[in-house]
């Protein structure tokens, strides 16, 4: 059968008209704003130090709306040790031991001898203010953070990388009374489904 040209472009016409009433997905793993990201995959190094002890371990930390998991590898005096939490419950698991918590932030505790705001890093992580408690920030002229006070906690983040159309932390460094963290990104995937 031999379309006439007429015909050819109502049919082109009407395809683009059909294509247009079509809702555009949003390209997977492309934002316009840290906020907008809910679920990821990182993986990096924590380095952390307290009055009486300091350690490092690699992480990669899977993230879903209302759910993650972070494993960690490294001398961390476990060996390796998976956290994992959803709404009110969190559970970690070692070689030696497994713990159970309403939260991720109670079980870190186990790993590094302090207070790991998990919930709040989840933000942090993202170059934002954590939504649950007040913060003093300040923001460089892009729109970056660049100091956050925030649950006691004295955050610096000296570095970031654009990554999926936005630019995210590469190196957040925090302090509380003597206990320290670093947190190193060494792969960033917003949106990554793991």
């Amino acid at each position: 059968m031999t379309l006439s040209p007429t015909r050819i472009i109502t049919l082109t016409l009407l395809a683009l008209a059909l294509s247009a009433c079509q809702s555009r997905p949003t390209a997977t793993g492309t934002f316009e704003h840290p906020n907008q990201i809910d679920r990821w995959a990182m993986s990096g190094k924590l380095g952390y130090r307290t009055a009486n002890d300091g350690g490092s371990a690699s992480f990669d930390w899977t993230q879903k709306p209302n759910r993650g998991q972070i494993r960690f590898s490294g001398p961390l005096g476990f060996g390796s040790a998976d956290l994992r939490w959803d709404s009110g419950r969190a559970e970690l698991i070692t070689a030696k031991e497994q713990y159970q918590a309403r939260s991720p932030g109670e079980l870190a505790w186990h790993l590094t001898g302090f207070w790991l705001p998990v919930s709040a890093l989840q933000y942090w992580a993202r170059g934002l203010p954590w939504p649950g408690a007040r913060g003093e920030a300040d923001y460089d002229e892009s729109g970056h953070l660049q100091t956050l006070q925030q649950l006691g906690w004295s955050l610096e983040f000296d570095r970031y990388q654009p990554v999926a159309g936005v630019t995210l932390p590469y190196r957040i460094k925090a302090r509380q009374n003597g206990n320290r963290f670093t947190l190193l990104i060494k792969d960033w995937q917003p949106g990554a489904e793991k």
